[in-house]
């Protein structure tokens, strides 16, 4: 894979998980300085 499909790989697979409880579970976490409550979502 050349480096700019390996890109759109990469941002296509980051697309995917942005918008996830999960992520914003984890962002918040992060911030608040706490164990991270994952749920699958």
């Amino acid at each position: 894979m050349d480096l700019k499909r390996g890109f759109m790989f990469e941002i296509e697979a980051y697309n995917r998980l942005v918008d996830t409880e999960d992520r914003r579970e984890g962002v918040l976490a992060f911030n608040e300085k706490r164990k991270l409550r994952f749920q699958g979502r």
